[in-house]
């Protein structure tokens, strides 16, 4: 464990001379998130703590700010255990906030059969990657808007996490401030779509979608909900911001009529399309980036 600790925060350190969006680094996120020392990562074990532990690492060698205090860890604590969300800021001269959060946690491990741990590489290394890689992506770009990078811990037992965030009294300041935050779940493989395209849930409540579209090339595009009879809106962490009237969506490519690796011990890393993960992360960045350069902020229709 310490071993693996030392080899990323050595990597994290090597790449901070020249910090920019690597495909290479990402890969190397979702490989370290997802690898059989993190033992499924489950909420409230030593491993899902050490996960936490290298986010927090990746946001400060990026030069963020902690969101709370003076660590990047949030804790709290739910039935007994302790957890810890992620925060990291990036200020600007507006108090404006785009934000981009993701689950860390996963489902941990069980002594069914010969291979014991769900690695999650999928759920949601992937989508926690991203975050990360968009700290490399912004940690140069100047805007006037703030950023904000969250990594969101118990989301496996039901979004708990995430809920504990908006609900703190130190982190309740920003909520008004949130022009958008954008939910990245699972996004390791190539969606029904085809390469380059995601899915946001809840696409039909705001005009989210069409902006991203508008600023986006044409490598990269948002879809339509496909799945709008599962309430995939209401089933993940961007829930809890909306219930603070924050506009929020997921994004995602995980394909909920044939997919065979959720919450199953596939989900291991030769699941993860590296190429197309690479450049979905890429062109959320430059399509937030565009937005943010125009001030435009996406409103609710319903």
């Amino acid at each position: 464990m310490k071993k693996i600790t030392l080899l990323l925060i050595s990597f994290f350190a090597f790449n901070q001379i020249n910090a920019q969006y690597s495909k290479e680094f990402q890969k190397q996120y979702v490989e370290e998130l997802s690898s059989d020392a993190m033992k499924g990562r489950k909420f409230g074990t030593p491993e899902n703590r050490l996960a936490a532990e290298l986010i927090a690492q990746k946001f400060k060698l990026n030069n963020l700010k902690p969101c709370v205090g003076d660590s990047y860890l949030i804790e709290f604590e739910h039935k007994g255990q302790k957890g810890q969300n992620v925060c990291g800021i990036k200020e600007g001269k507006s108090t404006d906030i785009y934000a981009f959060g993701a689950h860390f946690d996963h489902i941990g491990m069980n002594d069914s059969d010969a291979d014991k741990i769900f690695n999650g590489a999928d759920d949601n290394a992937s989508g926690t990657s991203a975050v990360m890689a968009l700290s490399d992506f912004y940690k140069n770009k100047k805007v006037d808007q703030t950023l904000m990078f969250m990594a969101f811990d118990a989301e496996e037992i039901g979004l708990i996490g995430s809920k504990k965030l908006v609900e703190n009294t130190d982190f309740q300041k920003y909520l008004p401030q949130m022009k958008l935050m954008l939910n990245l779940e699972m996004l390791g493989t190539i969606s029904a779509f085809g390469e380059g395209k995601v899915y946001m849930t809840g696409s039909d409540r705001s005009d989210l979608m069409d902006l991203m579209n508008k600023n986006s090339s044409n490598k990269f595009q948002v879809m339509a909900d496909p799945y709008l009879d599962q309430q995939l809106f209401f089933r993940s962490d961007n829930v809890n911001f909306v219930n603070h009237k924050v506009v929020s969506h997921a994004l995602s490519t995980v394909n909920m009529e044939n997919q065979r690796h959720y919450h199953q011990k596939s989900d291991e890393m030769d699941v993860i399309k590296i190429d197309n993960l690479a450049e979905i992360t890429q062109g959320i960045g430059n399509s937030v980036l565009k937005m943010m350069k125009k001030k435009e902020a996406p409103k609710y229709s319903k």
